[in-house]
């Protein structure tokens, strides 16, 4: 088992959203983070969930992020759809409020900035057994951060192997429920990495809504059974009947090698 001294950078990404069988419904997907912009938000009018070509880029009136210390900011389009701040900042423990405009219906939501929490350290073991949610031999990853006390506290956890987020399995969620104050450990059991693989674990803080939202999708794609009907959508965090994410959280990464066998 291995220590791993940490260091800090960033990425973007971009929740994909499927839908259940139903009429189209506008997605609107964004993020605000501690780390330097600009920020990206991503506006498409989603098709069934069975349908093609599943989501194209829409344009709208406007699009404006502001915060609860007085900053305001209208969004500048790129092109159709994807819309880009060049001054709001991401500061830990303010409130941001995302305003969409279409055809003269306001759609809004508001999301609290947490403040982030530092990975003590990464271990690394081997298992060379197959006997484990990954099905193979290789290195185990796992985290340890220490939780605040006092506050609810909502995490999610990204890795990556050699640059590629390994998403495919579901997000890594976490609360403190049971863990208020004290040191968190957190292994990712179903992946596994090999001799002289990078890998790079996030711990993002989000807000309790941000949490619900993620945890949601977590149990549509768990439960999903394609012989099935299709899945509900997630509960909206918009005004609107809108499906999608707009959160503002903090994140702090660690990255290493695995070099020693």
């Amino acid at each position: 088992m291995y220590m791993i001294i940490p260091l800090m950078s960033s990425c973007e990404e971009v929740i994909e959203v499927d839908l259940e069988d139903a009429a189209p419904k506008l997605v609107i997907e964004g993020h605000i983070s501690n780390t330097k912009g600009p920020f990206n938000i991503y506006i498409s009018q989603a098709t069934d969930f069975f349908s093609e070509p599943g989501t194209y880029l829409v344009e709208v009136e406007s699009v404006t992020i502001s915060t609860t210390a007085g900053a305001i900011e209208k969004l500048k389009n790129i092109v159709d759809g994807h819309y880009r701040t060049s001054s709001i900042e991401g500061v830990p423990g303010e409130a941001y409020t995302i305003t969409v405009v279409r055809e003269g219906t306001k759609i809004t939501t508001t999301s609290m900035m947490p403040h982030p929490v530092r990975i003590n350290n990464l271990h690394y073991v081997y298992d060379d057994t197959g006997f484990n949610l990954s099905g193979e031999p290789g290195y185990e990853i796992s985290c340890f951060f220490d939780d605040p006390v006092g506050a609810e506290n909502y995490y999610r956890l990204l890795i990556y192997r050699n640059g590629e987020l390994l998403d495919d399995k579901g997000f890594y969620l976490f609360d403190d429920k049971f863990s208020d104050g004290n040191e968190i450990s957190y292994t990712f059991f179903d992946q596994r990495f090999d001799f002289q693989d990078n890998v790079k674990v996030e711990l993002r803080s989000l807000d309790e809504q941000t949490y619900r939202y993620y945890e949601q999708l977590n149990e549509i794609v768990s439960d999903f059974d394609f012989s099935s009907a299709a899945p509900a959508n997630p509960t909206s965090v918009y005004s609107e009947d809108v499906l999608g994410v707009f959160s503002a959280y903090s994140r702090y990464t660690m990255e290493f090698a695995i070099i020693i066998e």
